[in-house]
């Protein structure tokens, strides 16, 4: 066999190996690129993706058998013989990335088209995550689905579940501004939003319910200094009329400082309630105990979520850079007369894909990333477990930072 022959064997088993070789590859996720039929497309297709890489690595082959054929005993091809040669061959190994690129795209796609096609959709996940039952005739229904105007947290809790919220809106704000904790005024910042008046009574109230359960759980080490209603800022650091609710600052015992950057809502529904993403920047309200969704104030059962966090977010982390401050910005649902609605699996301003999932049904699964959402209980219990120094080791420098985007 001629040295020709040796490279054409090999080259055209080579496109064929990657081929496969992807295909039980990690790039290989799904069904859709896992089946036999698949593997031997992918094979072939690496064959035929080789054959440019084929055909050089013969010309360069033959290049080099011109150029020495004519030598005698004892004589060295130059630079200039070989440098055709060379070219062609360098050549022809650059374009074996071609099969695996053109494989490992085709995997994808395959993948990609597989989930969409096993993709229930964002009403299931609410659905199915919250059990939702079918509308009977003539009930109202969401995509025929039940909703209801009310969830059950009265009947099954009464009045059990307001003690934060009561705490929360009695609490004496004014101790903690003489105490030097708190700063601004919760809720000002909504006054000339543009919102309708139910939402920024709304808000308002939310804001209020979160500095005074704040102030309260100050009194008993929580040790961070609370800034209310701030100016947002614009990808020059300039003030804009964009509203962030509430930054929560304090330092730990080896002198990091700590923000939390709060967004509270005070939605409706109470301890039966829950939240359920349903599709990008979107949420959906439930009631855990008539398994059915609830309809808001405006009659509808899904919300949209603002980009609002996430803009800001970015435009405020030149200054937190500047101050080496450790920031986290969180939603944050504030607890109502009838308790705090279930939060645990939502996501702000979220992002939906779809992933495969063998225990489900239809073999996929949603999975959602955004800004993260918990309760108020969570909230307190995520900065006790800080452990955080007293607020009067705060650098008066960061305290003077957040000082001056408050809004009034």
């Amino acid at each position: 066999m001629y040295m020709s022959d040796a490279v054409a064997v090999a080259l055209t088993f080579i496109g064929s190996l990657i081929g496969l070789v992807l295909s039980f590859s990690g790039f290989s996720k799904t069904p859709g690129s896992h089946s036999m039929s698949a593997r031997i497309k992918y094979a072939l297709m690496g064959y035929a993706a080789n054959l440019p890489a084929w055909l050089l690595a013969m010309s360069a082959n033959q290049s080099f058998i011109r150029a020495s054929s004519g030598l005698y005993p004892g004589d060295h091809l130059g630079l200039n013989e070989l440098a055709w040669p060379m070219i062609l061959a360098v050549i022809a190994l650059a374009l074996l990335s071609l099969p695996i690129k053109l494989v490992a795209n085709t995997i994808c796609k395959d993948d990609a088209n597989w989930l969409q096609q096993h993709d229930p959709g964002p009403l299931m996940d609410v659905v199915n995550a919250a059990q939702i039952a079918r509308a009977m005739p003539g009930e109202p229904d969401f995509y025929g689905f039940r909703v209801v105007n009310q969830d059950a947290s009265k009947e099954l809790y009464g009045d059990s579940e307001g003690n934060a919220y009561h705490a929360g809106m009695k609490a004496d704000l004014n101790a903690a501004r003489q105490k030097g904790q708190l700063y601004g005024t919760p809720g000002i910042g909504l006054k000339n939003s543009g919102f309708a008046t139910s939402n920024i009574n709304s808000g308002s109230k939310g804001e209020r319910v979160l500095a005074g359960i704040i102030a309260a759980f100050n009194e008993g080490g929580l040790n961070v200094d609370g800034f209310y209603s701030l100016y947002g800022l614009n990808e020059r650091g300039q003030k804009t009329t964009a509203d962030i609710d509430c930054v929560l600052l304090g330092i730990d015992h080896a002198g990091q400082l700590h923000a939390w950057f709060v967004d509270a809502k005070y939605y409706k529904g109470g301890k039966d309630t829950k939240y359920i993403c349903m599709g990008d920047n979107t949420i959906a309200r439930t009631s855990k105990a008539k398994h059915a969704f609830v309809t808001g104030p405006n009659g509808q059962v899904t919300l949209p979520t603002s980009q609002n966090m996430v803009h800001q977010a970015a435009t405020w982390r030149q200054f937190l850079e500047q101050y080496h401050i450790s920031a986290k910005w969180v939603i944050c649902f504030v607890p109502g007369p009838e308790g705090t609605p279930d939060v645990s699996d939502v996501r702000w301003s979220a992002i939906r894909s779809v992933v495969i999932d063998p225990n489900s049904p239809t073999g996929t699964r949603a999975e959602y990333t955004g800004i993260p959402v918990m309760s108020m209980e969570d909230l307190i219990k995520e900065i006790h477990g800080m452990d955080l120094a007293h607020t009067a080791n705060i650098p008066l420098a960061a305290i003077q930072l957040f000082k001056n985007q408050l809004k009034h």
